[in-house]
């Protein structure tokens, strides 16, 4: 078996051994959440339970007025249409979410298990 051969071999070898033993990708958890034309003043796509995790939300406002998606602590920017996303790390117990301009009707809460 000739260097160059051989080379290869153990390079394969090695690219094989690193395959088994990295760890597996995590899958990532995302959620979309929309507030729509027709009803300007809710959320849609709110889930009401969660398991425990990090999860990216991701905002969608499509009703031309100016809201923002709070999460726990985390919240996106106050914008009146497109997207905009806030990552949250959820933790076992109950998490308020809301439309901080419009608070007294866009809120709710997520159960964490």
């Amino acid at each position: 078996m000739s260097i160059r051969t051989r080379a290869v071999a153990v390079g394969a070898a090695a690219a094989a051994a690193l395959a088994l033993t990295a760890a597996p990708a995590m899958a990532q958890k995302s959620i979309t959440v929309t507030t729509p034309k027709s009803s300007p003043f809710s959320f849609s796509g709110m889930p009401s339970t969660l398991k425990a995790g990090t999860y990216t939300f991701t905002y969608v406002n499509n009703s031309g007025i100016g809201h923002n998606l709070k999460v726990g602590s985390a919240a996106t920017p106050v914008f009146s249409s497109g997207s905009k996303t806030v990552k949250v790390t959820l933790k076992k117990g109950t998490v308020k979410y809301e439309c901080v301009p419009h608070s007294s009707m866009m809120k709710g809460t997520i159960k964490v298990t």
